[in-house]
């Protein structure tokens, strides 16, 4: 358990941060997170139930100042939270916090991880956007990305720290793409893979876009080099919660164990569009999206370049002791 990859989750209290955990890997409905307690200790959280992701993902209490720890902790307090973190997401509040202090938050945070791993990757989620016009994220982008610029420029460390800043709500899919992003980080020996045989496979049956999604979280670990859209990935997340909500996804078996059914491809019709849903093994999926003026494919066709999919994946799973 000690050794394995560890995502902190930290930010100011109510800023949604113990919300964002239970709504992707809880299956908690946003509207019942509003009757959450708050976070009074680190909740440190294994993330490998039924799902094809293996982490620990550490929950810190809002009125948790790391920056300020050295003063009151041993030094060895703060190294054990830093030294095998991979990546350290703080959740910002747009709407009720105030920016100066959650600014001066983060940058005392990025520090102290910095110092102790510098490999750690940082996040930034500029939370509950569903409140806020499009308008409104970008000014929000790009004023605490010049704050948090400027204040590593006068440590000297804005060409060494590299911060990613993502607008996100539990109330849209954007929670989960960002979150797909930052778990990617702790699989970058089979994205490349991952993502040449996803080409091979949209190439092949003329897809548009294809995904490779860990079915639990719904989170997607691969998808292929054509350009992201929100709509596209909305699409399929939406055809996972209907398979999910028909009682599609997982069968009960003799002997009670739960096995995945997709043995042919699922297909739904929307208009003009098709999207395929594939289950590779017992944690991940396929799910593909063709326009129907392009299925000169054969669905037999589609099952075969799957197999051939499914075999590369496994292939690549392999090698990677995964």
């Amino acid at each position: 358990c000690n050794n394995k990859p560890k995502i902190l989750l930290m930010g100011l209290s109510k800023s949604g941060k113990t919300s964002i955990r239970n709504v992707i890997f809880h299956k908690m409905s946003a509207n019942e997170t509003q009757f959450l307690d708050p976070t009074h200790k680190i909740d440190k959280v294994d993330i490998s139930n039924k799902s094809f992701l293996d982490f620990q993902l550490w929950d810190f209490p809002g009125k948790l100042d790391i920056s300020h720890l050295r003063d009151k902790e041993d030094t060895s307090t703060i190294e054990k939270i830093f030294e095998e973190a991979r990546v350290l997401i703080f959740v910002i509040d747009p709407v009720e916090e105030k920016h100066s202090i959650a600014i001066d938050r983060l940058h005392g945070t990025i520090l102290e991880a910095y110092k102790i791993n510098p490999k750690i990757k940082f996040e930034v989620f500029i939370h509950k956007s569903d409140s806020i016009n499009e308008d409104q994220k970008i000014d929000n982008i790009r004023e605490m990305t010049h704050r948090i610029n400027r204040k590593l420029m006068s440590a000297g460390l804005q060409d060494r720290i590299l911060i990613s800043f993502r607008t996100t709500s539990i109330y849209d899919h954007s929670i989960f793409e960002a979150m797909s992003i930052v778990c990617q980080q702790l699989l970058e020996n089979i994205l490349s893979p991952f993502e040449n045989i996803l080409n091979a496979f949209v190439s092949s049956n003329k897809m548009e876009k294809a995904f490779i999604f860990d079915l639990h979280p719904k989170i997607f670990i691969a998808t292929d080099s054509s350009t992201f859209d929100m709509p596209t990935y909305e699409l399929c997340c939406d055809m996972l919660d209907l398979i999910a909500d028909m009682g599609c996804i997982y069968q009960e078996y003799e002997g009670g164990e739960e096995r995945g059914v997709f043995s042919t491809c699922s297909v739904i019709k929307l208009n003009d569009t098709l999207l395929h849903l594939k289950q590779i093994n017992r944690h991940l999926a396929l799910v593909c999206i063709q326009m129907q003026q392009d299925t000169a494919c054969t669905q037999g066709i589609v099952d075969y370049n799957f197999q051939q999919l499914k075999h590369g994946i496994q292939e690549v799973l392999k090698v990677a002791n995964l």
